[in-house]
């Protein structure tokens, strides 16, 4: 019986990491019409932490909610996968400062968001509360 205790808890720590890093590396490539440009390589994604993450039309915590990214694997809400959208620039580069955020209520403020690509234009996204994913 002893054994069992610290088998169980070794195994659930290796089912979390092995979920954190397929949240990382496995976000799918959104769908998109033929003859349509592709944005920059890498995309933006919820993590297994904070669940969803909202793009917006503007670097401030007020602007416009364009869409939530929702995260359906680990202990989020839903059957497994997530939603991701590309980045703006190469390599998710272009991180800019903005008005501030929390990535949960009463938690670190930051002021650093990255664009993205929603419906063909740039759009923005919390960099701290969600995963960058590049090539």
């Amino acid at each position: 019986m002893r054994l069992a205790r610290p088998l169980s808890l070794f195994a659930a720590v290796w089912i979390a990491l092995a979920g954190a890093a397929a949240t990382a590396a496995a976000a799918p490539a959104p769908a998109r019409a033929s003859g349509t440009a592709a944005a920059g390589s890498g995309y933006a994604a919820p993590t297994m932490l904070h669940c969803k993450l909202n793009v917006r039309s503007g670097t401030k915590s007020s602007a416009t909610v364009l869409r939530t990214l929702y995260n359906r694997n680990g202990n989020c809400p839903g059957k497994g996968g997530h939603d991701s959208v590309p980045c703006w620039l190469n390599k998710c580069g272009g991180i800019t400062a903005g008005g501030s955020y929390t990535c949960q209520s009463g938690g670190k403020s930051y002021k650093s968001w990255l664009p993205v690509k929603h419906h063909g234009k740039r759009a923005w996204v919390a960099v701290k509360c969600g995963t960058y994913v590049t090539p």
